[in-house]
């Protein structure tokens, strides 16, 4: 399909500030179209559900998966709640450990399209620890 870019693992925290009610509530992914043409790329969530230590290896697991096509000069947002809406059951929690997977019209170099990533409530809180820029993401060998 093309290009691959990943955020590389990374913890949601259990708590954004340290209250009770502080627990993540999405992953937000954004994406601009740098290019000046339409771009499509194929969006992925890892999810790591038992973070057991070495030597423990429990599988990583896909939990969201959607192709995206952004006309030129647009933007796009995923929200990626913590719990999915349709049957209850939960996508990740705090403490967990994901990654996001970009394919397709995307490269480091940000000459077409860009993404981010961010995580948090919807009181508008954001867990900082889940902010990625472009630039932190990184490229997979073929």
């Amino acid at each position: 399909m093309g290009k691959k870019l990943t955020s590389g693992p990374f913890f949601v925290p259990v708590s954004i500030d340290g209250s009770d009610d502080g627990a993540v509530e999405f992953l937000l992914i954004g994406f601009k179209n740098l290019a000046d043409k339409s771009s499509t790329v194929d969006v992925s969530v890892h999810v790591c559900n038992d973070i057991s230590l070495y030597p423990a290896t429990p599988p990583e697991i896909e939990i969201f998966r959607k192709e995206v096509t952004i006309p030129a000069g647009h933007c796009a947002v995923l929200k990626l709640p913590a719990i999915e809406t349709d049957d209850g059951k939960p996508t990740f929690t705090g403490n967990n450990m994901l990654r996001v997977a970009i394919e397709g019209d995307t490269n480091e170099e940000a000459k077409r399209i860009v993404a981010a990533l961010s995580g948090g409530k919807d009181d508008g809180r954001t867990a900082v620890s889940m902010v990625f820029k472009h630039e932190d993401f990184i490229k997979l060998k073929d």
